[in-house]
């Protein structure tokens, strides 16, 4: 298995801490992973969080609700990542 399949969404934050906290709330609700940036991709922070696309809705609700804004959420399409959302 690939670390990133067409399944899966990655969301990067602007700081490490942020991703952390993220982490920290999702992990209770969702299914996930914290991994390196792709290469593909450029980070400040240098991680990003793995989730199934099936629970991307609910992901992006609970981060606004948390407050953990800015992030921006992409997906693997062939060998390039699609920006799907940025979020202020």
């Amino acid at each position: 298995m690939k670390m990133i399949e067409p399944h899966h969404i990655i969301i990067i934050f602007n700081s490490l801490h942020r991703v952390m906290l993220a982490e920290l709330r999702l992990q209770a609700h969702f299914p996930l992973l914290l991994m390196p940036v792709p290469r593909a991709l450029s980070a400040d922070c240098g991680m990003v969080i793995r989730i199934d696309d099936k629970d991307c809705d609910e992901v992006v609700a609970l981060l606004q609700k948390e407050q953990l804004s800015p992030f921006t959420t992409y997906r693997l399409v062939g060998k390039e990542f699609e920006l799907l959302g940025e979020f202020p």
